[in-house]
């Protein structure tokens, strides 16, 4: 008999073991695919003609780090130092706090006239901040080469983890197809493998200004709990970290990094203070909304300067004084020509500089961000649904009527899009140029060249459509896929070929101290030194073999071939810490290549590096000095030396105010040493061009001289020198033609095989002084010749 209780033509169903689970990962999707729905209606731009239809695919956040942080690494292992600034700026202050010299001048980096104390236009608290890293390392033995790298590892995680971030807000704001762009553009530009991991105040400024936008590309909003504001159903939720993490990020690029990058937080400062965004503004509430908003920005405005203080108090203990190093940064780029000081005095380029050099950087990229803003007012113009937002019911629960409806979507797009064109004319507009000053918009580049492919794409649907008359056929099309699918690959081809033509062409000045360190100074230790060679390298010898291992031997060793390793590897390393017990170091010279030396990191201890004049006429950098420490000459100094003295152990070095420093880029003879004083001579030598005249009595071929020995040279394109040479019976097309495919080989990789190539490369080469101590005492063969 069926129970009273239970209606007629019903059951009752007992759920089986693992139905609750199957329900709960039912409601999991579910509320997955709710998200995403949600997450859509809140783009930027609406993507209305595929809402109910499956989402573009989108890598997760974990996915896109572990892509960049692949390419990342790479960039840290073999991309060279273009800019002497950060060789002698940067890397060899670093080397200063993390490998203390003593009074062994061999171990002495190089300071530049920014850290003088006079000048104090450079921030130790930038460097300072990469000490938690690297002086560990050097305390338990790591090699400087070896700090180094490590170094740049930090940076390429650090690159790797904000670019995954900023692409995960990117896709979340713009949408899916945008994001996806994005991060293959921040992965295959030559633009990002190089900047990523340079050890520049505007690198830093990148990162800093790349996490801020992983913030702040949320549109602004206050807390649901707000009485100022309606809740809608469908609003995008609250993110409580979006207004401290933009702020202090934008904060600490301009106070660690470079002051005027600031800029670039203006359309955020704005919208925050007087745009309603997301914020949909509740009847008589208004004037609360205003004061609330205002109030939470200047408490995060005030929370992040206090970003400051740590900076201030490294600065001032380092230089013995009351230390602003950004407001002495400013002062000195924008009120010292008055006195024919300036930054003006280190070069000017012509307002096109930068357009140019992104389209090396970036190829395709960089049309199409300067394009977004075009294609935005285009889009807006003939199809202005796609920033429609969604019809919502704006009622709410306190019974209040909304007055103030959020903030247009273009008008958002279009603050997103905005920091990139204000850097852009920002620095466009400045006489002195450099390629690194570029580097904070690098990110933001990407943003717009996406949105503009994106925008690309959405037009040439809607023409499709509009010439076909059938959304359904253009719903089937691969035609747009095609377009986007081709200016990626486009892009993705010219940017790893631009990246490898750097390598190929211009990594000679590491190569140079590679084998220096690897193979010339171990022959030396052999040859001065031989009771402290291991029994493996005393065995070679006794066996007539030389005491340094070619680089064939050790691949061959490291196998464990050869019938006395028996499938083991033997140790076949030279310790080269014996050249440090010298009296008298081993002395490596610059001349004109000065401005290409990397860094003290990778010239072992018992090398010191030294200038010889050349047709240079500026100012070159000087060792740093000790001195007895230096009392603080200030109050704020003297109290910060009181309680934190014991904190910068530096202070004799960094507060010591040299004599031939100026500001002025005046050549100060106190620099050099005669070059018959060298042992070993860094050089570029350009037979091309003697034919030419170039030569001089300061610069001269040293490495066709009597005096010196090749010990090993690597190719280095002559860029200036790489043109085709021009026929006038020639037509005046295919000149251009020629032009054009030179162009092409000297700034990118190609086979020597395809046409058109003129490059002409020089030998940059470590010599030897045959009169030197270290000359070898044998007939052995020694030098190593590399040719282009």
């Amino acid at each position: 008999m069926a129970s009273p209780h239970v209606p007629k033509g019903q059951g009752l169903r007992f759920q089986k073991q693992g139905n609750a689970s199957f329900a709960k990962a039912t409601a999991a999707k579910d509320a997955a695919a709710a998200n995403t729905l949600l997450a859509r209606r809140n783009a930027l731009f609406q993507d209305y003609a595929r809402m109910h239809q499956k989402p573009a695919w989108s890598p997760s956040i974990s996915a896109a780090f572990r892509f960049l942080i692949i390419i990342r690494v790479s960039s840290a292992m073999y991309s060279v130092i273009k800019d002497c600034d950060e060789s002698f700026g940067y890397w060899e202050p670093l080397h200063l706090l993390v490998f203390n010299p003593g009074n062994a001048h061999a171990n002495v980096p190089f300071q530049t006239w920014e850290y003088s104390p006079q000048f104090a236009i450079r921030s130790w608290a930038f460097v300072a901040q990469y000490l938690p890293l690297a002086k560990p390392l050097a305390h338990f033995g790591v090699g400087k080469r070896q700090v180094f790298f490590a170094v740049r590892l930090l940076l390429a995680f650090v690159s790797s983890f904000v670019d995954a971030r900023f692409y995960k807000a990117v896709a979340d704001v713009f949408g899916a197809r945008v994001g996806r762009y994005c991060l293959v553009m921040l992965a295959a530009s030559a633009g990002m493998y190089e900047a990523s991991v340079a050890l520049l105040p505007s690198t830093f400024v990148m990162h800093a200004t790349t996490l801020a936008f992983s913030a702040c590309l949320y549109p602004a909003r206050l807390p649901s709990t707000d009485a100022s504001v309606l809740n809608t159903p469908s609003q995008r939720p609250f993110r409580s970290e979006r207004l401290i993490l933009a702020t202090s990020s934008f904060a600490a690029g301009a106070l660690l990094g470079w002051p005027f990058a600031i800029v670039l937080a203006i359309p955020f400062v704005l919208e925050q203070l007087f745009m309603r965004a997301d914020d949909t503004v509740a009847t008589g509430k208004y004037s609360h909304w205003i004061v609330a908003r205002w109030s939470t920005a200047i408490g995060a405005a005030v929370l992040a300067v206090l970003l400051a203080l740590p900076a201030l108090a490294i600065d001032s203990l380092a230089y013995g004084k009351l230390s602003i190093v950004p407001f002495n940064t400013i002062l000195y780029n924008l009120f010292s020509r008055t006195r024919g000081a300036g930054p003006e005095l280190y070069g000017t380029e012509p307002p096109t500089f930068y357009l140019s050099n992104l389209v090396l950087n970036f190829n395709v990229f960089a049309p199409l961000a300067l394009l977004s803003l075009p294609l935005l007012l285009v889009t807006a113009r003939v199809d202005p649904k796609r920033f429609r937002r969604p019809a919502e019911d704006t009622s709410s629960k306190k019974g209040n009527v909304a007055v103030e409806q959020p903030s247009s979507l273009f008008s958002l797009a279009l603050l997103r899009i905005a920091p990139f064109y204000v850097w852009l004319l920002l620095l466009s507009l400045q006489a002195h140029k450099e390629e690194r000053f570029m580097y904070p918009a690098y990110t933001l580049l990407c943003l717009n060249a996406a949105v503009s492919l994106y925008l690309t794409r959405t037009l040439a649907e809607l023409a499709f459509v509009q010439v076909t008359k059938s959304p359904y056929r253009a719903s089937k099309s691969s035609l747009f896929t095609t377009i986007t699918s081709t200016l990626l690959a486009a892009g993705i081809l010219l940017g790893v070929l631009r990246s490898v033509g750097q390598l190929n062409h211009y990594h000679a000045p590491f190569d140079v101290l590679f084998h220096l360190e690897g193979y010339e100074l171990p022959r030396l230790v052999a040859d001065k030194f031989p009771d402290t060679l291991s029994p493996a390298i005393q065995q070679r010898i006794a066996r007539g073999l030389p005491a340094v291992a070619t680089s064939e031997e050790k691949e061959y060793n490291d196998r464990g071939y050869g019938a006395e390793n028996k499938g083991v590897s033997v140790d076949l390393s030279i310790d080269l810490s014996p050249l440090a017990t010298m009296q008298q170091p081993v002395r490596l010279c610059y001349g004109k290549e000065w401005h290409r030396f990397p860094t003290h990191f990778l010239v072992p201890a018992g090398v010191e590096v030294e200038w010889v004049r050349s047709e240079f006429r500026g100012i070159l950098p000087k060792h740093f000095a000790h001195a007895s420490p230096s009392p603080a000459t200030d109050a704020v100094a003297r109290v910060l030396d009181a309680s934190l003295g014991w904190a910068w152990p530096w202070s004799s070095t960094t507060r010591r105010v040299q004599s031939g420093f100026n500001d002025m880029n005046k050549q100060e003879l106190d620099r050099y040493v005669d070059v018959d004083s060298c042992d070993y001579l860094v050089d570029l030598d350009l037979p091309h061009r003697s034919l030419t005249g170039d030569e001089s009595e300061l610069e001269p071929r040293y490495a066709v001289q009597a005096d010196w020995d090749r010990v090993f040279c690597a190719p280095f394109l002559d860029a200036e020198f790489s043109r085709p040479a021009a026929d006038p019976r020639d037509a005046a097309l295919k000149r251009a033609a020629l032009k054009a495919a030179a162009a092409f080989h000297r700034a990118f990789w190609l086979p020597k095989a395809w046409p058109g190539s003129a490059n002409v490369y020089g030998d940059y080469c470590l010599l030897r002084n045959r009169s030197s101590r270290f000359a070898p005492t044998t007939t052995t063969t020694t030098t190593t010749n590399e040719q282009a």
